[in-house]
């Protein structure tokens, strides 16, 4: 979607004057404690609970079996925090305070009662004592012998509260694309010879064929339908701006296909990379190239004529090179 969520963790935990039982859709974050790694990782753009984290999601499903007036949409547990959609349907009931609470109890108690929680520390591993013998129950033992009980969740919690369709559909799609968001902090970033890249730099010494995209804003359908065919079979690299309405539909085709893609950007390198670029990144076939500022956040004509003569220019330079070792 175009509409991007910013949230910030100092933002207030609550509305003012806000009732938290009145019927509606909540957006919910629960951190791990110390906002450690405690429920799993993250491989390819999937999420792999381990055994606490199964414990979270099993805890959160069983939420409707002990509040008849709740509904769940969509949830995500994540390695160091849980995401959440949640609905009160009718008013008059426990309010969400309380069934956070209960929830976040459950996942504890379980917790502390299986052999799961025995050795897991603040830091996220062992707790070793004195001769590096490990400690119980997941908690530090003190000079007394008392052991302190493993702690899974940090205090409180954060909430959004989605007024209309179009908030909640922009969290429900935030909590199902949060794995690959994840996985994206992972995408090499840099500079080299005074431009900056995010991606998979090796594209530019591939030896395939290299296809410079541009397409014209007075392009018919057709033409831009039978390009678009011809991009889905090509397996080569494909570098362009994607500025012009056509050359963005070709981009929807690329990132579905096989084909590697460079993006010359005319603009900064964007801080984020945006849900539907993510399979290009994980499978390692994409990469952004830009000589501007980051900060710059707009194209111009000046620049978008800059950006097209290093596409040419990448374009030639490489097909040249395969020519002559052929």
């Amino acid at each position: 979607m175009a509409r991007e969520i910013k949230q910030s963790m100092s933002q207030k935990l609550r509305m003012d004057g806000r009732d938290y039982s009145r019927p509606g859709w909540y957006f919910l974050t629960l951190g791990a404690d110390y906002h450690r790694p405690l429920f799993g990782r993250v491989e390819g753009g999937e999420m792999l609970p381990n055994e606490l984290g199964r414990l979270v999601d099993r805890c959160w499903s069983e939420i409707p079996q002990h509040y008849t007036h709740i509904e769940l949409g969509a949830w995500q547990v994540m390695p160091n925090h849980f995401h959440g959609l949640i609905r009160i349907v009718r008013p008059g009931e426990k309010g969400l305070g309380e069934v956070v609470n209960m929830f976040k109890g459950s996942v504890t108690r379980e917790w502390r009662r299986s052999e799961g929680a025995y050795g897991v520390s603040r830091h996220g591993g062992k707790e070793q004592g004195h001769g590096g013998k490990e400690q119980g129950h997941g908690g530090k033992e003190h000079e007394h012998g008392e052991k302190e009980p493993a702690r899974v969740w940090a205090p409180n919690y954060y909430d959004v509260i989605c007024f209309d369709a179009e908030e909640l559909a922009v969290r429900e799609n935030y909590v199902r694309a949060n794995p690959r968001r994840w996985a994206m902090r992972d995408v090499p970033q840099g500079s080299f010879k005074g431009r900056f890249y995010k991606g998979n730099l090796a594209l530019l010494e591939m030896n395939v064929p290299r296809m410079a995209l541009r397409v014209s804003r007075r392009s018919s359908e057709e033409d831009v339908a039978q390009l678009q065919r011809d991009l889905a079979a090509f397996e080569g690299v494909v570098c362009s701006t994607f500025f012009s309405p056509g050359e963005r539909s070709c981009l929807n085709v690329l990132r579905a296909g096989t084909a590697h893609i460079v993006w010359m950007l005319p603009m900064g390198v964007p801080e984020s990379i945006p849900a539907d670029w993510t399979r290009s990144f994980l499978e390692e076939r994409a990469l952004w190239i830009s000589t501007f500022p980051n900060e710059m956040t707009d194209a111009t004509r000046a620049s978008c004529e800059q950006a097209n003569l290093l596409v040419e220019q990448f374009c030639s330079d490489g097909n040249n090179k395969a020519g002559q070792e052929s």
